[in-house]
C-alpha cells in the first residue's frame, strides 16, 4: 500500500475520532488538569508554603507567650515571699553582708570582749579586702570569707562565755577552731585561747573584678 494512502488513512481516522464528543471532552479535562497542575505548583505552593511559615511562627510565639507567663507567675510568688519576709532581710544583710565590713567586724569583737573583761593580745586578718562605694550586682556575687584569727587572754569560763556570745551575735562569726594555751604574765599563770574564725560575706571574686 503507498505511504500517502496509509497517512491518509490515519489523518482520517484521527478526524473521526476528535469529531466525536468524548475525544473533545478527553481534550479539554487534559488541558483543565495541566492548569490546575501549572497554578497548584506556580501560584498555590508559594502560598502554601507562607502560610506554613506563618503557622511556625504563632506557634513559636505562643510558646514564647506562655514562657513570659511563667516568668511572671514566677516574679510574682517571688514579690510575695519578699513581702513576707522583708522585716528580715534587714537581719539576713547584718548576719551575712553585702560587703566585708571589716572593720565594723573588728568592732563587734572589741565589744565583746570588753564586756567580758578579755584583754585581746593578738589579731589577724587573712588579707584586707576592698569595700566598694557601690553595691554589687547580685547576679556576681559570691559567697566570700574572710578568716580572722584572735587571741584572747583569761580564765576559761570567761572565755566560753565570750564564744558563746560571738554565736549569738547578728553578724555571723564561723568559728573554726579554738586553742587554748598557758603561759606566765607578771609571774601570775595566765591561760590563751586563739579563735579562727569565718566572717562570710557577699562579695564579686577578684578574678571577676579584674575582668
Amino acid at each position: 500500500m503507498p505511504i500517502v494512502n496509509r497517512r491518509q488513512q490515519v489523518t482520517a481516522i484521527l478526524n473521526q475520532f476528535y469529531a466525536q464528543p468524548i475525544a473533545r471532552v478527553s481534550f479539554e479535562l487534559l488541558i483543565s488538569i495541566s492548569v490546575i497542575v501549572f497554578f497548584a505548583v506556580f501560584a498555590i505552593r508559594p502560598t502554601l508554603l507562607t502560610m506554613s511559615d506563618l503557622i511556625k511562627e504563632i506557634e513559636d510565639k505562643r510558646k514564647l507567650d506562655q514562657a513570659f507567663n511563667q516568668k511572671i507567675a514566677a516574679l510574682s510568688s517571688a514579690q510575695n515571699e519578699y513581702l513576707t519576709l522583708q522585716d528580715r532581710v534587714t537581719v539576713l544583710d547584718e548576719a551575712i553582708p553585702s560587703r566585708p565590713n571589716l572593720v565594723e567586724s573588728i568592732k563587734i569583737l572589741e565589744r565583746i570582749a570588753s564586756d567580758h573583761n578579755l584583754p585581746i593580745t593578738a589579731i589577724s586578718v587573712s588579707n584586707i579586702p576592698e569595700e566598694p562605694v557601690e553595691l554589687f550586682v547580685f547576679e556576681k556575687t559570691k559567697r566570700q570569707n574572710l578568716i580572722v584569727s584572735l587571741t584572747v587572754s583569761g580564765d576559761y569560763l570567761t572565755i566560753r562565755q565570750f564564744v558563746e556570745d560571738l554565736k549569738n551575735t547578728r553578724r555571723l562569726f564561723v568559728i573554726e577552731a579554738i586553742t587554748f594555751s598557758t603561759g606566765d604574765e607578771l609571774g601570775k599563770r595566765t591561760l590563751k585561747a586563739s579563735l579562727s574564725m569565718n566572717l562570710p560575706y557577699f562579695g564579686i571574686p577578684k578574678a571577676e573584678v579584674k575582668k
